[in-house]
């Protein structure tokens, strides 16, 4: 799949537009372009990855997949006037919507009975992954996917919802973000940095796991680490 990416602005020519392009060799500011190739048809895959800095074009290429499909906001579309085990799948199954609370590792019962925006910041992502494990979509994009909380909580939010994403077989997620700290923990089935064009396929031992992902930075996820999560 080749996705070209063509993002132009007006371009403005005042005084200080003017001296920033004579200052900054910017002359082609009010333009972005990109060429993606990311190599997916005929995989088998149920979770990818899109990575690299702001403003490398990663949320333009989450709207050229499945077809131009809606981007979701975690932190958009809550009902605040009822707390969250309300306003998740409403009229849905009560033991769904809190099995999947307890399942992105959002295990404070009371913060259940609580509005979305009464909630810190590591349970308002929490919550939003829990919603879109219950909702029914075959094929989703999620953006600024951890960009908002502690890499702690990022990377077992990412374990767990990597593992309940995968109970939803035939499902596929493409996941926006600008930490590479979370690839270990997540395993996604392929990965495209933006900042590098590279494009990489989850190893297929298990031995090369550790090493799948060292687009960035790298943190062995090895036993004396998975001792100590708590979901």
């Amino acid at each position: 799949m080749i996705i070209k990416v063509r993002n132009k602005t007006e371009d403005f020519n005042g005084y200080r537009a003017a001296r920033t392009k004579s200052l900054f060799n910017a002359e082609r500011g009010n333009e972005f372009n990109l060429d993606a190739d990311l190599p997916v048809e005929g995989m088998d895959w149920q979770i990818g990855v899109v990575v690299g800095p702001s403003g490398s074009g990663k949320t333009s290429i989450g709207k050229e997949l499945f077809g131009g499909g809606k981007i979701i906001d975690l932190y958009d579309g809550w009902d605040n006037n009822i707390p969250i085990v309300e306003a998740v799948d409403p009229g849905g199954d009560f033991n769904s919507v809190t099995g999947a609370f307890a399942g992105v590792g959002l295990g404070d019962v009371p913060s259940w009975l609580r509005p979305f925006k009464a909630l810190s910041n590591g349970q308002q992502f929490r919550a939003g992954l829990a919603r879109v494990l219950v909702e029914d979509n075959d094929e989703i994009i999620i953006d600024e996917f951890t960009s908002v909380i502690d890499r702690q909580i990022a990377k077992i939010g990412a374990l767990a919802f990597g593992k309940g994403w995968r109970r939803k077989k035939g499902k596929k997620v493409v996941l926006l973000s600008c930490h590479y700290d979370i690839l270990e923990w997540l395993q996604p089935d392929w990965v495209f940095d933006t900042g590098t064009g590279e494009f990489k396929k989850k190893a297929n031992s298990e031995a090369d796991h550790q090493s799948s992902w060292n687009l960035g930075r790298s943190t062995p996820l090895i036993g004396s680490i998975l001792k100590s999560i708590i979901i």
